[in-house]
C-alpha cells in the first residue's frame, strides 16, 4: 500500500494514459483533463454539463488503467477535486474511489480541500473504503481538513453508567470510527473501545482520538460520572 502512494514520475502518468487509449480507444475525458493548459475546477464542470462529456469521464473513472491515469496527474486530480460533479463520480465509482485513495497526489489534492473532504464523507462507501485503508487513513487524520470534517458528521453519545454500552445503530463488529471522547460529573472518567477500557480521560472537555474501533462501547466510572464520545458509523 505504501508503495501505492509515491507520486508517479511524468513518464509513469503518461503510460497510464497510453495503456488506457490503447484498451479503451478514445479518450475524451483524458484528452481534456491533460491539456497543455489543463481544466480548472470551474472549466471541467462546465465541461461536464455536456452529456457525451460525463459520458467520457464516467467511462474513464469505470476502469482501473482511467481513474489510475487522473489521479496520477497533479493538474488533473485539482481539476477533479475542484469539481463538485467529478467529484462526485469519482467518489462514487469503485474504481475511482480506489484509485483516490491509493495515490498520494489525489490524497493530496483531496485533504488541501475542506470542501472536497466534507463532500467525500457523505458517502458510506467512501467511508467504509477509507477506513480499511490504512495508509490513507493515516494521511486522512493527519489532515486538519480531514480530521475536522470528520468532526462536523459525528454523533454524540452519552452513558452514566459502568456498563458498556454501544450507540444506537452499533453492534458487534460495527465499523466506527471514534473522534472525540470526555467525562462530565464529580468523578468523572470515561472508558471507551470495543467492550474494553481501551481509550480513558477524566476531560471535561472533549479530546481527540480519531481511531477507528469496531463494535464501539464505552462506560463512565459509575456514581457522579458520564461517559461521553462523539462517532461517526461507516
Amino acid at each position: 500500500m505504501s508503495e501505492a502512494l509515491i507520486a508517479p514520475t511524468y513518464s509513469e502518468a503518461y503510460e497510464l494514459r497510453r495503456q488506457f487509449r490503447q484498451l479503451y480507444g478514445a479518450g475524451a475525458a483524458l484528452d481534456y483533463l491533460f491539456a497543455t493548459v489543463p481544466p480548472t475546477g470551474a472549466q471541467l464542470e462546465a465541461w461536464l454539463a455536456t452529456d457525451a462529456n460525463l459520458t467520457a469521464f464516467q467511462r474513464t473513472i469505470s476502469t482501473q488503467v482511467g481513474a489510475s491515469t487522473v489521479c496520477a496527474g497533479g493538474a488533473a486530480v485539482a481539476a477533479v477535486v475542484g469539481s463538485a460533479t467529478a467529484l462526485a463520480y469519482m467518489r462514487d465509482s469503485d474504481t475511482g474511489r480506489a484509485a483516490m485513495l491509493n495515490a498520494k497526489t489525489a490524497m493530496t489534492a483531496v485533504l488541501g480541500s475542506a470542501t472536497a473532504c466534507g463532500a467525500l464523507l457523505t458517502s458510506s462507501a467512501f467511508r467504509g473504503a477509507l477506513y480499511d485503508n490504512e495508509t490513507a487513513w493515516a494521511l486522512w487524520v493527519a489532515s486538519a481538513n480531514g480530521r475536522n470534517a470528520l468532526s462536523a458528521i459525528a454523533a454524540e453519545h452519552a452513558n452514566a453508567t459502568s456498563t458498556h454500552v454501544s450507540p444506537a445503530g452499533i453492534g458487534t463488529g460495527t465499523r466506527v470510527m471514534l473522534v472525540q471522547q470526555k467525562a462530565t460529573g464529580t468523578t468523572q472518567t470515561s472508558y471507551a473501545g470495543s467492550n474494553a477500557d481501551t481509550y480513558t480521560t477524566s476531560s471535561l472537555a472533549y479530546i481527540d482520538r480519531y481511531v477507528r474501533v469496531p463494535g464501539l462501547t464505552h462506560r463512565s466510572a459509575g456514581a457522579s460520572s458520564t461517559s461521553w464520545i462523539r462517532y461517526v458509523i461507516v
